[in-house]
């Protein structure tokens, strides 16, 4: 073989080694450069299913903490609301038991009033009774007077020893007046007990009068009022429960990139060193032809 040809030979050997060295190289990269970047997508597909397990754990724990806490303040309500009723018992009981206290006094106060009453018509008929006495002792001691008197004029004639006509007159004329007189005694004795009467009926209507406005100033008896209602339990909000993660939650695990082959670059290379043989060798055989 020519020294020129086998110059060009060597020359693209050369160049197609390089070629597949240079190939070589890219592929290696590549292939490094997909290595790197499958092993971050598998890191963050693994880092993000941990973050959704984080998430719904701390869900769950939120959960939890909002039941707890609804029923923390719902048995605070409760507990309020039944001090709040039971309060309202104790002042409402209070409150009928100074009532009834009130009433007791009212209920005596009347009572002593209606005694009061009873004992002052007493007293007062008492004393309308005293005077009517009294007026019936004056107009009997009067009418004794006039009986005295009579009898003394009539004792008188008698010793003067009036006969006859004259002493009969004398004696018509002194009893016509002690008639007279006791009449008007008899009067005035009808007279004073129809003043009793009258006066013992005053008395009376103003006893009446006296216990009507005692019964007016009584108290009516304090009735009970009807207990407050108990109150109810204080509703309980609902929370929903974070559901359980699926295996699509987390999404496919990311593939692997396909490995690049350096075979092509190396078949390029061979190929264009086949080429240069090829064609020095067809150019030496037609020189010979």
């Amino acid at each position: 073989m020519p020294l020129p040809y086998l110059a060009t030979f060597g020359l693209d050997l050369g160049q197609s080694l390089i070629q597949g060295i240079t190939g070589q190289s890219q592929v290696d990269a590549q292939n490094r450069a997909n290595a790197i970047q499958d092993k971050y997508n598998l890191q963050s597909w693994q880092f993000g299913k941990k973050r959704l397990r984080a998430d719904r754990k701390q869900e769950v724990k939120q959960w939890r903490l909002n039941q707890k806490n609804e029923e923390t303040l719902g048995a605070w309500k409760d507990a309020t609301n039944l001090q709040n009723w039971q309060q309202e018992l104790k002042i409402q009981e209070f409150e009928f038991a100074s009532q009834m206290k009130q009433y007791a006094k009212s209920e005596q106060i009347f009572k002593q009033q209606l005694t009061f009453n009873q004992m002052a018509q007493a007293a007062a008929n008492e004393a309308e009774y005293r005077k009517l006495e009294d007026s019936m002792k004056e107009l009997a001691f009067q009418n004794q007077d006039i009986v005295i008197r009579a009898l003394q004029a009539e004792g008188a004639a008698a010793v003067k020893g009036q006969q006859g006509r004259s002493a009969e007159k004398g004696e018509q004329a002194e009893f016509a007046a002690l008639g007279r007189n006791q009449a008007i005694l008899a009067e005035s004795l009808l007279s004073a007990k129809a003043d009793t009467g009258a006066a013992l009926r005053k008395i009376a209507n103003d006893r009446f009068g006296a216990d009507l406005a005692a019964e007016a100033n009584r108290m009516l008896k304090p009735d009970r009022l009807p207990a407050p209602p108990k109150p109810l339990a204080t509703p309980r909000a609902e929370f929903l429960k974070p559901r359980k993660l699926r295996k699509y939650d987390f999404g496919p695990r990311p593939p692997k990139s396909a490995m690049a082959s350096s075979a092509g670059s190396w078949m390029g290379a061979l190929g264009g060193v086949a080429k240069s043989a090829v064609g020095g060798i067809g150019a030496e055989w037609l020189k010979g032809t």
